[in-house]
């Protein structure tokens, strides 16, 4: 998706305005916002905020609204790139250093204290240093979003705006760490040798099968890492496929599952299925090793044609757009097409093929996970994710839904404050929490 604003002058006659929304809808623009910044009796100007599926579709959409005779584009501008010059974080002192007396305590000679203490109990530096409330977010750029291979310091500004969400929704702490191409072994210790500093690790944007050996690496070296690609994204997708059932009638316990696309989100999501149904789901993929690990999870192998035409419900994240014909579709049936930016078969063309329900990656944002998972698993002194905690905070965004809708809307803080306390709670119970949480701290509506 490629978003801009448009600055647009109109003649002030009925329907100008609603002939440049048809020309933008003509030339597959998504309208967002509408502000309008100048009125008067012979013009208006407004600022109009699109989404283009591709830049190649903005200046044929500039000529179509030039060619009306009553509208012309001022400004075209990229508010993006603007919001995104200098960075979106920076690092600020908690307590003033404004004299002598100030630096002494903040730093030398009064930090020794604090250091020999730490020294003498290592566990000390949750209470004395950020340590506990900070998150590692760990990319080699190999799978930035669906643009592939842009390497680490393309991946920047995804973690700085991940870091971003996390300060602003759960008041956590983040330090993006860009690592560059070394062998996977490498990468692994450099992220433990490091990992000394942070409460928890969230890795980003690493491609499968590396995904996987780097997430088992830190595990193995007893460092609290989830992968937001793989657990993340199954925890929502777990919720959506729990609320889609609901609102489409179907009984989980009965019903057929199937998903298309087992790379590093649609393994999780199987995974994650898999627990929660308490039996294997069917899968399908061309890559033999993505099948075999698979395989290896409990899953039961399959192929697209199969699952289409025996599974009450699919879920697809094979970036493959249009991958999923009209006709396969069966009448009743739920399907989940997830990729983007463009899914595998559309709503509306899933909806009329006779699907129950359908929809795509744009309602299933990862959001609504992983700052509750970070939060929650911070405040608990998680040492392990294990599966009970992703499918807790899938049940607790489940529950979070208005009546009616599939998911909660991701900006919703009281959605975070619920999740975090699912996965403390969680944590407690599979004996994975390290740290003990006030009583209060499970009240609904802290």
């Amino acid at each position: 998706m490629v978003l801009r604003t448009f600055r647009v002058r109109t003649s002030n006659h009925v329907g100008v305005l609603a002939r440049v929304l048809g020309i933008l809808a003509e030339h597959g623009a998504s309208i967002g916002d509408l502000r309008t910044v100048f009125m008067g009796p012979l013009s208006r100007v407004r600022d109009i905020e699109i989404g283009f599926a591709d830049a190649d579709s903005i200046e044929p959409a500039i000529r179509a609204i030039e060619a009306t005779g009553e509208a012309h584009v001022l400004e075209v501008r990229d508010e993006v790139l603007d919001l995104h010059v200098g960075g979106k974080l920076v690092i600020r002192a908690r307590h003033p250093i404004a004299t002598e007396a100030d630096l002494r305590r903040v730093y030398t000679p009064g930090v020794g204290e604090v250091a020999r203490r730490i020294a003498a109990e290592p566990e000390l530096a949750d209470h004395y240093t950020m340590r506990a409330s900070t998150v590692a977010i760990v990319s080699d750029g190999t799978a930035i979003l669906g643009l592939g291979n842009l390497g680490p310091l393309a991946a920047l500004p995804i973690l700085e705006g991940k870091a971003a969400i996390l300060a602003e929704l759960v008041d956590v702490s983040c330090v993006p760490l860009a690592a560059g191409a070394v062998p996977t072994g490498d990468l692994v210790q450099a992220i433990a040798t490091l990992a000394h500093g942070f409460g928890l690790v969230l890795l980003e944007d690493i491609a499968a099968p590396r995904c996987f050996e780097v997430e088992a690496g830190l595990r193995a070296a007893g460092i609290p890492v989830f992968h937001d690609d793989q657990h993340g994204t199954a925890a929502v997708v777990l919720a959506a496929v729990i609320g889609a059932a609901g609102l489409a009638g179907l009984d989980l316990a009965r019903c057929r599952v199937g998903c298309v696309g087992l790379g590093a989100a649609g393994t999780a999501i199987a995974r994650a299925l898999m627990d929660y149904l308490g039996r294997p789901v069917f899968g399908a993929d061309l890559d033999p090793a993505a099948i075999e690990r698979f395989r290896a999870s409990g899953g039961e192998p399959s192929d697209l044609a199969a699952i289409m035409a025996t599974c009450d419900l699919v879920v697809a994240t094979t970036g493959r757009p249009g991958l999923i014909e009209p006709a396969m579709v069966r009448r009743g049936q739920v399907i989940l097409a997830l990729s983007n930016p463009v899914p595998e078969i559309e709503r509306d063309a899933a909806m009329a093929a006779g699907a129950a329900l359908a929809t795509d990656g744009r309602a299933t944002n990862n959001m609504l996970a992983f700052p509750g998972l970070c939060r929650g698993g911070l405040d608990a002194g998680v040492r392990e994710f294990v599966p009970a905690i992703f499918r807790a905070a899938a049940e607790a965004i489940v529950q979070s839904a208005p009546r009616g809708q599939l998911l909660p809307p991701p900006l919703d803080r009281t959605v975070h404050r619920r999740v975090a306390r699912a996965v403390a709670r969680a944590a407690i119970d599979a004996g994975v929490a390290t740290r003990e949480v006030p009583p209060d701290y499970m009240l609904e509506g802290r």
